[in-house]
């Protein structure tokens, strides 16, 4: 599941809108939002990088498994 890309800025590229709406649910504040440049139909979501993100960003799986039980 490609869903990141590191920028220079320490910023990350969040592709997936599920995703990025997981790291605004866990507080985490979106640093912009623009068209995809590959696919005009889709949004990519740009948040400041950092560990406790890409944490939040490997729980996500575990939830979805939980509610999926």
């Amino acid at each position: 599941m490609e869903v990141k890309i590191i920028m220079r800025n320490d910023t990350i590229v969040i592709t997936q809108e599920r995703m990025a709406g997981w790291l605004m649910f866990n507080r985490f504040h979106k640093v912009c939002e623009k068209v995809d440049m590959k696919d005009s139909n889709r949004n990519i979501y740009i948040f400041k990088d950092s560990p406790i993100l890409r944490d939040t960003m490997g729980r996500y799986q575990q939830f979805k498994d939980a509610i999926n039980m």
